[in-house]
């Protein structure tokens, strides 16, 4: 007797993430994401990790302790996180779009908030490294991709090319 399972018809993304470094690379995936969750009546979750030790350092908070560095660089990417958010709503009313500020090793933290929110898409966008530039800096693209808990869309620009 042969048994038949039902296969339940896929009916998009609920909660889409689109982990974003605030850069013109990363809003090549944007795009994605949000038709992919207006697509399927879903959430999108936008999220930005501020690395452990201030790699960046904008040039108003320059000269200050460690400390108030990171404590500066978490108001201006939340500052700067809200304004995509309000825009994203603002053009897209349909949608919940929530955001998240995390700290730490980018990929273990886009990594993080995916499994915690539950997320079924990551949307991201890839410099498309190569060779030395690859060894040396690393992929935060390939590193979720191994990992993830859910379907991965990587977005790499047409003409896009790698400065550094």
């Amino acid at each position: 007797m042969e048994q038949r399972t039902k296969r339940k018809a896929f009916s998009g993304y609920r909660r889409i993430l689109w982990p974003t470094d605030l850069s013109r690379l990363a809003r090549a995936a944007l795009p994605h994401a949000l038709q992919l969750a207006a697509g399927s009546k879903g959430e999108l979750v936008i999220v930005h990790v501020l690395p452990l030790v201030a790699a960046y350092v904008s040039p108003e908070i320059a000269g200050l302790p460690w400390e108030q560095i990171d404590r500066a660089n978490r108001v201006s990417g939340k500052q700067k996180l809200d304004r995509i958010t309000s825009a994203i709503k603002a053009a897209h009313p349909e949608l919940q779009v929530h955001n998240v500020l995390a700290k730490g090793v980018v990929s273990e933290e886009v990594l993080r908030v995916a499994r915690r929110l539950r997320c079924g898409l990551i949307v991201l966008a890839t410099h498309g490294r190569t060779g030395l530039k690859h060894v040396l800096m690393g992929s935060v693209a390939e590193n979720v991709v191994r990992r993830a808990p859910c379907p991965v869309l990587i977005v790499r620009p047409r003409g896009y090319t790698s400065r550094g």
